[in-house]
């Protein structure tokens, strides 16, 4: 006890930082595709991003708390980084995809119903009564369902 070494960091949340990257690449992924579509729903996108990635920031800091300076510091600034490639991946493929309209609407439909997916999983698992099990095809119309308007918006507006 009186050794006078300081004891050793907590083991570094691996698993915690690449779910936290890989969602940093998708959520940016869907600000480039959908500022593409509209000035005011890339706006919208991105202060609903910034609020999300705030709170997540916020968390994976936490988490990596107690471990060396260079190395905390360097997977924290890490999600930002990764969510700014990933916003201008998608700007590169909402632009390539801007002579194929058809194909634009399906993918901006695919990443406003995955970030509605994601935001909404916990309350569709909590909505179950205990011991009820969880249908994946009850989940699989969230998707079908915004898909279906968008096109039928773009369709008929």
């Amino acid at each position: 006890s009186g050794s006078g070494n300081p004891p050793p960091p907590p083991p570094f949340p691996y698993v915690f930082a690449l779910a936290v990257y890989i969602d940093s690449l998708v959520d940016g992924l869907l600000v480039g595709l959908t500022l593409i579509t509209g000035k005011s729903a890339g706006m919208y996108m991105a202060v609903a991003m910034a609020v999300e990635m705030g709170f997540l920031g916020l968390t994976f800091a936490a988490a990596c708390s107690g471990q060396p300076k260079r190395k905390a510091v360097a997977a924290v600034v890490a999600g930002p980084v990764c969510l700014m490639l990933g916003s201008g991946l998608g700007g590169l493929v909402a632009n390539a995809l801007a002579v194929n309209e058809p194909a634009l609407v399906g993918c901006t439909a695919f990443g406003v119903a995955a970030l509605l997916y994601m935001v909404a999983e916990e309350l569709l698992v909590s909505a179950h009564e205990e011991g009820e099990e969880h249908v994946w095809w009850i989940d699989l119309q969230v998707f079908v369902g915004f898909l279906l308007a968008l096109v039928v918006a773009k369709a008929f507006g």
